[in-house]
């Protein structure tokens, strides 16, 4: 127990000491680069006070006491750059004066220089850029501060551009509150550093004897306090389990009064206690654990039978429900192969009877549009079928939401058109092609639309719009009619298999109440929902929302 309180109070102190080993070196960084810092302003003051020292008694420089202007060749930029070269001269300090585009080739910026230029000219406002930097020498700091264009700049700086200014250089055009440089100041940072390595040294090796001396006081008190009398109480247990648990133990050895504390002697106490309690309870603890036992046993017979019955439901259950689909599409499939044939007969009977013989036509027509809704029902079926028998697999591929509308539309303006109900789509420009399964999609838009024209009186609406969220990168396709409508506690229910709002629309209307449920399931194996928002008698609009990119297989989404 010593051991691992030391241990664990070791590793404290260990992460206590690298704690303060960052937490000292951060600050005397942070104290050093404000140092410096201040150092470099102060600096880059005093330069431009001389600049504009000369900038301003440029005229007392440039003018005799006649009154004639002489040149001298002293302006603020030679006054500064000769100031900075005498300061750089006598210390490892240096400071120079830079442009972008310099007069002179010797004061064009460095790579630093030039990012705090660039910096300078975004129109952000900042006027000093700063930091430490690694160089052939050892590291330094680095401080640039902007220079802006004053009134006793354009003399020289100024408009026209390309004009030639006294010193003989063509003028750069430019405005008061311009960029007009930078001064560049850079400070060696060996001493500084070595003064905060060796203060974080000391630091440490001060930690360090505050903790040895800390171990050595907790390692005697915890001997002391706690182990001895621990000791003294396990070798009471050893005695104990030696013999029978009704013997009670020796008497242990008397301790020092110094080292005793009223929890160890409560513990010593309670310990008796205990001793006495369990020669007691001994002798019925055996019989106790035989009879449970005996019940113990008996309840996991029980529960293996239970198992064994649940395992036996569950597999009569999957086979009924297997039964189920495969009559499904057993049946299905044999429905769909005559109705297939009908509706080419139909089709072929309708090219050969001419436009006079009306009635015959209409009832062509009347044979071809039941048995299209059949067969529509039979491929609900087969599709449900091969859903639940979990057959039914994901062909992803590259969608164009337009095509499948548009095919959609070719398949179901006749139907809208012998309604006279006003049938259109929008699809949103920004709609991309989409990762899905192409016929799925299609099977989706077409068991709405033609439940929207199958619920929607003559002279009515279908619309179906197509619109892209971009935040949520889902593709919403709703579909809008002016129909029957939907009761509110109804809404729920006809998303269920088998299901419609009531037998009057099912004699009205027909239709087998696969189709929602089948476009619930679809949606759902592709990632995505479907819902209704309805009131009766004012129409209804269902809501499909699919992802636009499926999630990769095995990811957690």
């Amino acid at each position: 127990m010593k051991t691992k309180i030391i241990g664990m109070l070791s590793a404290v102190l260990a992460l206590l000491l690298v704690v303060d080993i960052v937490w000292t070196y951060e600050s005397q960084k942070e104290a050093t680069e404000a140092v410096l810092l201040e150092e470099s302003r102060v600096l880059v003051q005093e330069m431009d006070a001389v600049w504009n020292f000369i900038s301003i008694n440029q005229d007392v420089i440039n003018y005799t006491f006649d009154g004639e202007y002489e040149y001298k060749r002293l302006h603020c930029a030679i006054a500064g750059k000769s100031v900075a070269a005498f300061f750089s001269q006598n210390s490892d300090y240096e400071i120079r004066f830079t442009n972008i585009e310099p007069r002179n080739r010797h004061n064009s910026p460095d790579s630093y220089e030039k990012h705090a230029l660039e910096l300078f000219a975004d129109g952000s406002g900042t006027e000093y850029y700063y930091g430490f930097e690694d160089s052939d020498e050892g590291s330094v700091f680095r401080y640039v501060s902007a220079m802006k264009v004053t009134e006793h700049c354009v003399e020289c700086h100024g408009t026209p551009a390309g004009e030639i200014d006294p010193t003989g250089y063509a003028k750069e055009g430019w405005e008061i509150g311009d960029l007009a440089g930078a001064v560049s100041v850079t400070v060696p940072t060996d001493v500084y550093f070595e003064n905060m390595r060796t203060a974080v040294v000391n630091n440490v090796l001060f930690f360090v004897a505050i903790m040895l001396c800390m171990a050595i006081i907790i390692y005697v008190v915890l001997t002391r306090l706690i182990t001895n009398p621990l000791e003294r109480l396990q070798r009471s247990f050893a005695k104990m389990s030696d013999g029978s648990p009704s013997d009670p133990p020796d008497a242990a050895e008397e301790m020092n009064p110094i080292y005793t504390t009223r929890e160890i002697d409560e513990l010593f106490d309670r310990f008796d206690t205990m001793a006495k309690s369990l020669s007691s309870l001994y002798g019925n603890l055996e019989s106790e654990v035989d009879e449970r036992t005996v019940q113990l046993s008996e309840a996991n017979e029980e529960l293996e039978r239970q198992r064994r019955h649940v395992e036996e439901v569950n597999d009569k259950l999957k086979r009924e429900n297997q039964y189920k689909s495969d009559f499904l599409a057993i049946v299905s499939h044999e429905l769909r192969t005559p109705l297939t044939s009908i509706l080419a007969f139909t089709d072929l009977m309708a090219d050969n009877v001419s436009g006079e013989n009306a009635l015959v036509r209409k009832q062509l027509e009347e044979i071809d549009k039941n048995g299209r809704i059949l067969l529509e029902m039979v491929d609900n079926v087969l599709e449900t079928a091969r859903i639940q028998a979990g057959s039914e697999k994901l062909n992803l591929e590259l969608v164009d939401i337009n095509d499948v509308v548009g095919m959609v539309e070719a398949s179901s303006e006749s139907l809208a058109a012998k309604k006279s109900i006003a049938f259109a789509t929008n699809v949103a420009s920004n709609v991309p092609l989409i990762s899905s399964d192409w016929e799925k999609v299609r099977r989706i838009l077409v068991n709405l639309v033609s439940n929207a024209i199958k619920f929607t009186p003559e002279g009515g609406s279908v619309e179906v719009r197509v619109r892209y969220d971009e935040s949520g990168g889902i593709v919403v396709i709703e579909v809008i009619d002016d129909g029957i409508g939907i009761p509110a506690d109804k809404q729920d229910l006809i998303f269920e298999r088998f299901a419609q709002e009531n037998m009057s629309t099912v004699r009205r209307y027909g239709g087998s109440g696969l189709g929602l449920s089948l476009v619930k399931d679809l949606a759902a194996m592709l990632g995505g929902t479907v819902s209704v928002e309805s009131e009766l008698g004012q129409g209804s609009t269902f809501c499909v929302v699919l992802p636009a990119e499926q999630p990769a297989e095995g990811s957690d989404d």
